[in-house]
């Protein structure tokens, strides 16, 4: 439990002061939320107002792209995926027009040019260069980002170990509050009472914030059913395939929810939730969201952020799975087979709901 007179000395800093109902519930959570600077008397019912930042959400796209932004984007990419691998590593990495004949231990960082057999073809800002390995490569990829260790031959290195940027060993992160995830409502194709009888048990939940990840299908049916059964609730909503095709997706016109991307990184209460509707555990080892169908001002799918919570959909099946602290959840399909799941962060309890 945090000492109470220190939460006092904090708030009556910033000019404000405590009910003893605020003072119980910050001392029993141990922690001092972020309040409006306005409340001169903060009382318990002011901390129930999550803490929400976006932190990765697109919201356009160029609609022309000459050939300055082709070098931009690939530039971006490189540049982001090396600082994530210098700040992973404490390897000296030289760059590849630096690899000689001298037969000495090395580390290098590049991009995956192309991939035979046992032979990478790696490439940096400055060259190009084949890495030979003894046995076959297993899970590279053509423009994969990844780090080599190895013997300099000149015009060839002699791999000994490859390694992806991957998301660090770490205590899983708590915060306040709950939420819900669902995904592929398909609301023009699913019957509309089970997507009224899902909504209507939300509504009656003790859950502040909901996470739709598309496909959801009829904008107009979700926007009904929100106004029925949301009030005072915070929706977050992402597009899949079925509702744009192009990827990244941007967001979708709806009313009476806040509009993501796909993918998106939303914190609350201090959790970092990805929304990723199409997933695979790759992308965490891979610091990477899939390929890119658009050419952007910088690439928007290096995933910079390590997040607490992954949430996506696509498959139709429901699931929960661990990676280092991360939780990747999945609730399927109307359409199929459909478990919302509902995690506490103060506990990272995970519940799979049957309805």
């Amino acid at each position: 439990m945090m000492d109470k007179a220190e939460i006092v000395r904090h708030y009556f800093g910033r000019g404000q002061l405590l009910t003893p109902a605020a003072l119980d519930e910050m001392a029993a959570a141990g922690r001092m939320p972020e309040t409006d600077s306005a409340l001169l008397v903060i009382d318990r019912s002011d901390l129930e107002r999550d803490n929400i930042r976006i932190l990765k959400c697109l919201q356009d796209r160029p609609k022309e792209v000459d050939t300055d932004m082709f070098l931009k984007f690939y530039t971006s990419k490189y540049n982001k995926m090396r600082d994530i691998f210098t700040s992973r590593f404490s390897k000296n990495f030289i760059s590849l027009n630096k690899v000689d004949a001298s037969r000495s231990e090395i580390a290098v960082f590049g991009i995956v040019k192309d991939v035979k057999d046992k032979t990478v073809e790696l490439e940096d800002m400055t060259s190009s260069v084949s890495v030979v390995f003894e046995t076959p490569l297993e899970k590279v990829e053509r423009d994969d980002a990844v780090a080599v260790e190895g013997i300099s031959g000149g015009k060839v290195i002699y791999g000994k170990k490859i390694m992806f940027a991957d998301v660090p060993l770490r205590q899983p992160a708590i915060g306040t509050g709950k939420a819900c995830f669902i995904s592929d409502l398909r609301l023009s194709e699913a019957p509309r009472k089970d997507a009224e009888k899902f909504f209507s048990w939300f509504q009656n939940q003790d859950i502040r914030n909901l996470f739709i990840s598309g496909d959801t299908g009829d904008i107009a049916a979700l926007e009904a059913i929100v106004r029925r059964h949301c009030s005072g609730k915070n929706i977050f909503l992402a597009p899949g395939e079925a509702d744009d095709k192009e990827y990244p997706r941007l967001p979708m016109k709806a009313e009476g929810v806040t509009a993501l991307s796909d993918p998106a990184m939303v914190e609350i209460n201090g959790i970092k939730i990805l929304v990723a509707h199409n997933f695979d555990i790759a992308m965490l080892r891979k610091r990477y969201l899939g390929r890119s169908k658009s050419i952007l001002p910088e690439d928007y799918l290096v995933l910079e952020d390590v997040p607490d919570i992954v949430h996506c959909g696509h498959t139709g099946k429901p699931f929960v799975q661990n990676y280092k602290a991360i939780t990747v959840v999945n609730s399927g399909s109307l359409l199929d087979e459909f478990k919302p799941v509902v995690i506490d962060f103060a506990t990272r309890e995970v519940k799979q709901v049957s309805l």
